[in-house]
């Protein structure tokens, strides 16, 4: 039986979001894009406003796009039926419990700048979903350690606005190691990764 999966909408779902984080994630977007099999399924777990799998719909077969917001849920439907997009949906659903797919039900299972800002105890079972149920997981979130001290000052302002709980979840994330830590942690093999033009964020080509 699955959770009861109540809502958990932040200040900057929805529009805000859209206006003014995704465009600041359009390069992380592109080269996501360019490890994504053509035709193949993908979830993407914290697809936010649904902008990665959008970018990527029409070279592949069927994407499903996993929110605890509400908002962010509503806001991906909506530039779905906006962009005649017909082969994604969007689910509201906690990313801890996806036991509603069987074991390697995508080709591919995503997530990008989403860990960072869960609570810790959540961290790992996310994780072990997306590494159950992809074939080939993808991963992008901030570097550790940030590059430069002006950059990781800049990243946690970033992160500071976005709310204090938000804010805590980065912190722990960083002193814990970053994502390294939690890739050895859940047994996920690092088949490629790539760092930005701007040094701050990283990603993860895994295998499980």
């Amino acid at each position: 039986m699955e959770k009861e999966n109540p809502a958990n909408n932040h200040i900057y779902d929805g529009w805000i979001y859209r206006t003014f984080i995704d465009p600041s994630l359009a390069g992380i977007r592109r080269r996501i894009a360019t490890l994504v099999p053509e035709d193949s399924t993908v979830i993407d777990v914290g697809c936010g406003t649904g902008d990665q799998l959008l970018h990527i719909a029409h070279e592949i077969k069927s994407g499903v796009g996993v929110e605890l917001s509400e908002t962010m849920v509503n806001t991906s439907q909506r530039q779905a039926e906006h962009r005649g997009i017909g082969n994604c949906e969007f689910a509201l659903l906690d990313a801890t419990d996806l036991s509603r797919w069987e074991d390697r039900s995508f080709d591919l299972a995503m997530s990008s700048m989403v860990i960072h800002e869960m609570p810790v105890e959540k961290r790992i079972p996310v994780l072990l979903e997306i590494k159950r149920l992809g074939k080939r997981v993808i991963l992008a979130d901030w570097i550790y350690p940030q590059p430069s001290t002006w950059k990781n000052i800049g990243t946690h302002i970033l992160e500071r606005m976005a709310g204090r709980t938000h804010y805590s979840g980065f912190q722990s994330f960083m002193r814990a190691g970053g994502m390294p830590v939690l890739l050895e942690e859940v047994g996920l093999e690092i088949v490629e990764t790539q760092i930005t033009s701007k040094g701050t964020i990283q990603l993860w080509l895994c295998e499980p």
